[in-house]
């Protein structure tokens, strides 16, 4: 009797320890924290739709919880998309990434058990675009081998009726070009040869923007200027400016380029109606519109 007793005595003791060693067990083991990291990235404006941003990054202290990623918010509305699953943010409206209407995008992301919310910032990189207000003036043109390098023009004309000298074909040393990316040199020449009294001082003159390096445009750059004569008048509409003159080219409108048309002979206009260009003596008036490189 006495050893069953003992028998029980010890069984019931075993019981116990097991009991507050199982209780000391789940005292012991940690609850599953779940937190969100925020998210800040820089991208250039214009992406594709469904490109890659980033990843929103959850943690959690012990593992293995299903995780459902949600956006909660975002501005513009609906510009983001995240997998539920994975938490891979991504575009989802390519048209609401222009810099000039959305510098950045915001969010809020919650995660399903969380501790906290993720704030998401996307920056926009500015990239050159025809028709844009930068650098004194509207882009007009952008290099094609550099996209951070260009053309703009004026918002106004610098004048409706000037000469482009007081001789019928003027002579300059040196050789002007019809060339894009020649007018700045071109204007250097006309002004050294034949002063700056006329069309391109004129142009050289004009500081708009705070910029004092503006010159007369060689025949391509004012070809330019007329295939995007709409992205042009529209921007000059915004930044009090007017729009370039789109009447045909004769001895007394169009734009004067910085071009002759032969060496020692008559220089050329440009209509920019119909993108084309037309000799005529450098004593008849016309209009100019300053261009500048950036």
């Amino acid at each position: 009797m006495k050893q069953t007793f003992k028998l029980l005595k010890t069984l019931s003791l075993i019981v116990l320890l097991t009991c507050i060693s199982c209780s000391n067990d789940d005292n012991s083991s940690p609850a599953n924290i779940i937190s969100l990291q925020d998210l800040e990235v820089a991208m250039d404006e214009n992406p594709t739709n469904s490109q890659l941003i980033g990843n929103v990054v959850a943690t959690q202290t012990v593992g293995g919880a299903t995780l459902t990623y949600t956006i909660d918010s975002q501005i513009p509305v609906g510009a983001l998309a995240i997998n539920s699953s994975t938490g891979e943010l991504t575009v989802a409206d390519a048209m609401l990434f222009d810099y000039e209407t959305n510098s950045s995008i915001t969010a809020i992301i919650s995660v399903n058990g969380a501790t906290n919310n993720s704030a998401i910032t996307v920056n926009l990189n500015n990239i050159n675009e025809i028709g844009d207000f930068n650098y004194g003036g509207v882009v007009f043109w952008i290099d094609p081998a550099d996209n951070t390098k260009g053309l703009v023009c004026a918002v106004t004309d610098q004048s409706s009726s000037i000469r482009w000298h007081n001789t019928t074909q003027p002579t300059i040393t040196g050789t002007t070009s019809e060339s894009i990316q020649t007018g700045s040199n071109n204007t250097d020449l006309i002004i050294a040869s034949l002063g700056n009294s006329y069309a391109a001082g004129v142009a050289r003159a004009y500081n708009g923007g705070g910029f004092n390096d503006w010159f007369l445009p060689s025949v391509d750059e004012l070809y330019e200027m007329g295939n995007n004569k709409d992205a042009i008048n529209t921007t000059a509409a915004d930044n009090s400016g007017t729009d370039l003159i789109a009447a045909p080219a004769n001895t007394s409108n169009g734009y004067w380029s910085s071009s002759q048309q032969t060496a020692n002979g008559s220089v050329y206009l440009v209509n920019l109606l119909s993108v084309s260009k037309n000799g005529g003596f450098a004593t008849n008036f016309a209009s100019v519109r300053a261009i500048r490189a950036f």
